[in-house]
């Protein structure tokens, strides 16, 4: 497998052995759901190829249906004006859209996983879809169980509370936001998620924009990849949920 993360992120390769990479043949997951999402998520391309510059990486089991990590690179691959992330057998099965901006186009995120199936990372670059994915065991229910947040009485306490931390050396960006992320479809619990993410610089122009849907897990945390001239900061952080709830911050270097 290709380092194409540990010259840049903390921690060098060691944590890549965790992860199984799932398929890394992306033209063995054209199956499932994979025509019908194309059509309607990502805008009817007649074609889409795979490329060594976009690896999705996933793990083979997953451990909690309501947490499984995800890391979607496609650095290597140039400039990209998207990236969609789809989950085949999902009740949603759009996750997120990336749009990277000035940004490096890498994304690292959690999602909730009813059922086992692909997942699906393709990023539109040169006039054309690229797709690489992965398949995950999952015994499911991730969508549709209700939020570990609200077993607590207090948890209102800390919603909508943003944390950050920037790496100016490697361009590391992380990003966490308390939030329940509720699908709807656990009993007696409404629809109430995040529903997008930006981040902009000094001058408060955007850098990069996130569309945000419902299997993204619970208190999501996400990894972003900036240049180094953007990595110095400091980077402003804005969100939004499906409740009018507004969130924002600033994180320096």
């Amino acid at each position: 497998m290709p380092a194409i993360l540990c010259d840049r992120l903390p921690g060098g390769g060691a944590g890549l052995a965790a992860f199984g990479g799932g398929l890394t043949r992306p033209e063995t997951l054209d199956s499932g759901m994979w025509d019908m999402h194309r059509a309607d998520l990502l805008g009817a391309p007649d074609t889409w190829r795979s490329d060594p510059g976009l690896r999705l990486l996933a793990p083979r089991n997953a451990e909690d249906a309501r947490h499984v990590p995800i890391l979607a690179d496609a650095t290597g691959l140039g400039a990209v004006e998207r990236m969609v992330v789809t989950i085949d057998y999902s009740p949603f099965p759009l996750a997120l859209v990336f749009h990277p901006g000035r940004a490096l186009p890498l994304l690292g995120f959690g999602v909730k996983y009813e059922i086992a199936g692909p997942i699906r990372a393709s990023a539109l670059a040169g006039g054309g879809w690229i797709m690489g994915g992965a398949f995950i065991d999952a015994m499911g229910g991730g969508c549709s169980a209700p939020a570990v947040t609200h077993a607590r009485p207090d948890w209102q306490d800390g919603f909508g509370e943003m944390r950050a931390r920037l790496w100016p050396d490697t361009g590391r960006l992380r990003v966490g936001i308390r939030h329940p992320m509720d699908t709807g479809l656990a009993d007696g619990v409404p629809a109430h998620h995040l529903s997008e993410l930006t981040l902009t610089d000094m001058r408060g122009d955007r850098i990069a924009r996130l569309e945000i849907h419902e299997p993204l897990e619970e208190n999501p945390v996400l990894t972003f990849l900036l240049p180094a001239d953007l990595a110095q900061g400091p980077i402003g952080i804005a969100a939004r949920d499906t409740g009018g709830f507004r969130f924002s911050g600033e994180v320096a270097a």
